[in-house]
């Protein structure tokens, strides 16, 4: 059903792009205009190229706006020779169904937050980290270090994927029907986290009960009492209205919650250097856009989910320290299971630039 529902997407884009290219007679193309410019004949090329960017996000979202803003760029930019279409809140499939047709070029395009394309690409479990930012200033700078851009860039080429960046939407924080404030608060709490090893593993050294669930089966989880707990960043918790269903924000901050956006090796190898540099800065605005747009609607979700009566709850830095402290075995086993080149240099990264 799902190739299906793409093939079907997929005829719809390429049926748009066919027109499009069709419209005039004279054999030229009028090349979109870029920021500052105005349009102008281009030389007649070979079709247009249709780049299919498909993320499982809902549209408003700070990921889509950054996924529009990708669009926008490369069509005012590659003078007619690319085209964007962009599908938002799992048209195309979930996660990892974006992920497997992304690596085998169904898909051009896709962003996802790092747990699903790890079993793709082992070296992003450096991104489940917990508690290794002192704020997201800290984590933004750290996923764009140069050095460990290079890193990961290159693991995730072996996979087939062309790492166009990534953007950090906030950082994960836990929301809960019952207050916590120390680690002692934490036993026994029935939290609802991703599928991942990683993240199961460092709710269990801090006592809780963690239980992997769907994203999309959350609310009714929390709405019917069976799980207590969930964490996400503050979007997520706003668009999703988990706010509805929960008496309190702890402003934990244990995970960065990061969306990698990847790219097919064989369609980017494909393209001539020209066009190669006008997707890597399409790339470079879309992260930037992402986060932007994050920060600024931050403040107002705040206002809303408090204006909903659910508190915000500070945890003070003593009961951190003891939260860090108890999670560092999960630090041995991701290390283990990541490239160590990846590891290296993104421990150096949180180093390099945790003072800046």
């Amino acid at each position: 059903m799902l190739n299906k529902k793409l093939s079907v997407l997929l005829l719809v884009g390429a049926m748009v792009t066919s027109l499009a290219a069709c419209s005039g007679s004279s054999g030229t193309a009028t090349a979109p205009a870029a920021s500052g410019g105005s349009s102008a004949p281009a030389a007649a090329t070979t079709e247009a190229k249709t780049i299919t960017f498909a993320h499982s996000t809902a549209e408003g979202t700070s990921t889509n706006d950054a996924a529009l803003k990708f669009k926008e760029y490369v069509e005012a930019n590659s003078n007619g020779q690319l085209i964007v279409n962009v599908y938002p809140n799992a048209q195309l499939g979930g996660d990892r169904e974006l992920i497997e047709n992304t690596q085998n070029g169904t898909v051009t395009a896709m962003l996802s937050a790092p747990a699903p394309q790890v079993s793709f690409v082992p070296a992003a479990t450096v991104f489940d980290l917990p508690f290794v930012f002192d704020d997201i200033k800290h984590g933004r700078s750290v996923l764009n270090d140069p050095e460990f851009m290079a890193a990961i860039s290159t693991q995730y080429k072996a996979a087939g994927f062309h790492y166009l960046g990534a953007s950090g939407q906030g950082i994960r924080t836990l929301t809960s029907n019952k207050k916590v404030t120390s680690l002692e608060d934490l036993k026994g709490l029935t939290i609802r986290t991703m599928e991942n090893k990683f993240h199961l593993k460092t709710w269990q050294l801090l006592g809780a009960n963690p239980t992997p669930l769907a994203f999309n089966e959350l609310y009714t989880a929390l709405q019917q009492g069976t799980v207590d707990a969930q964490e996400n960043p503050i979007e997520l918790v706003y668009s999703q209205k988990f706010f509805e269903q929960q008496k309190y924000i702890m402003n934990t901050n244990h995970i960065l919650q990061v969306n990698c956006w990847i790219m097919n090796q064989a369609f980017y190898d494909g393209l001539t250097d020209e066009l190669k540099a006008v997707v890597d800065e399409a790339g470079k605005i879309a992260v930037e856009t992402a986060n932007s747009v994050s920060d600024k609607k931050e403040p107002t979700y705040i206002e809303t989910i408090k204006s909903n009566g659910c508190e915000f709850v500070e945890i003070s830095d003593d009961e951190m320290a003891k939260l860090r402290e108890k999670v560092k075995p999960v630090y041995e086993d991701i290390k283990a299971a990541s490239d160590p080149a990846t590891y290296d240099a993104y421990m150096a990264a949180i180093e390099e630039h945790r003072s800046k």
